[in-house]
């Protein structure tokens, strides 16, 4: 996985993963059922795939493509969307093993937090894609 093709495949999926995640998250929180524990459970599987894609792409395709006044290198927000990623595989994994049965508030909180992390993802995905993204688009084009 070394092209910018690449690097804009990996980036569409994500974004469906990470939209998935959310509304299973929201159904989570409406109503605890198998069905939902599995949506969890496949995203988390899914995210986590990802995760280990993202350390296989070339970074120095986003170095090459970013303007040299962005600001933070791109392989400073690659790696910030790497943590923010293991971040929400580990919350995830938390909704869909819980350690012992949890009250109803403390339930809120844990969707709450695993909702977070989602977000949190979803921004770090849109800052690496900020500056570079139009580049690559271009070049692929080209």
């Amino acid at each position: 996985m070394q092209s910018s093709l690449s690097w804009i495949e990996w980036l569409d999926r994500l974004d469906r993963v990470l939209k998935g995640a959310r509304e299973d998250v929201r159904a989570l929180a409406g109503f605890e059922t198998p069905l939902a524990v599995a949506a969890v459970e496949r995203c988390t599987r899914q995210l986590s795939a990802l995760t280990n894609e993202l350390k296989l792409l070339d970074r120095s395709v986003l170095s090459s493509a970013s303007p040299k006044s962005a600001g933070a290198e791109p392989a400073d927000r690659a790696y910030n969307l790497q943590k923010a990623l293991d971040t929400t595989v580990f919350r995830l994994g938390s909704v869909a093993n819980p350690p012992e049965p949890e009250s109803h508030t403390a339930r809120e909180r844990l969707l709450t937090a695993v909702d977070s992390a989602l977000r949190d993802s979803c921004y770090e995905a849109t800052m690496l894609l900020g500056p570079t993204w139009r580049p690559i688009e271009a070049r692929i084009q080209a």
